[in-house]
């Protein structure tokens, strides 16, 4: 992913623009991901200053996720942005989420794990069809309600609680 890595010891200060495109091979590269496809257009605003460096992550694009509600799988529009202070110091360790620090030998950053995490980090927990669309599986749906209905029917209370609500009155 040689792609990924920014070579910014021979930039000058200032200002650089990248731009990445991530597909379904990018997430091949990640063992146990919950994603495997998707197309996400990335771009990468680097700040090189004299004592470090600021990156500012926009990211946009769809993933392929399976729907926690039907089951059937659909592309998830994303869309975020992030930034990553580097600053130089004598090792590698990260300050904070947002704040790394490198040796000052170091002339290049792999961004690969930082772009697969600001992607995870766009997905939400619940992952379900947009309401408007109309696109979750109706048959699925149907069987849901009648799940539903069929416990709401049954309304008798277990008489081991019965005595139990006759503590609150």
């Amino acid at each position: 992913m040689k792609q990924f890595i920014i070579p910014f010891g021979g930039l000058r200060e200032g200002k650089h623009d990248y731009e990445f495109e991530i597909s379904d091979s990018f997430f091949a590269q990640f063992e146990y991901s919950d994603i495997e496809k998707g197309n996400i257009n990335v771009l990468l605003t680097l700040y090189k200053e004299p004592a470090m460096l600021i990156l500012e992550f926009s990211l946009s694009g769809t993933v392929t996720v399976m729907c926690d509600r039907c089951s059937d799988i659909f592309n998830l529009p994303l869309k975020g942005q992030n930034q990553l202070i580097v600053k130089f110091g004598e090792e590698k360790y990260e300050e904070t989420d947002e704040i790394i620090v490198i040796p000052h030998t170091d002339s290049a950053l792999d961004i690969t794990h930082y772009i697969y995490e600001y992607i995870n980090l766009l997905i939400p927990q619940k992952r379900v069809h947009p309401d408007k669309s109309g696109q979750c599986n109706p048959e699925v749906l149907q069987k849901i309600e009648e799940l539903k209905s069929n416990k709401n029917s049954g309304n008798t209370v277990d008489p081991r609680w019965e005595a139990l609500s006759k503590l609150s009155h």
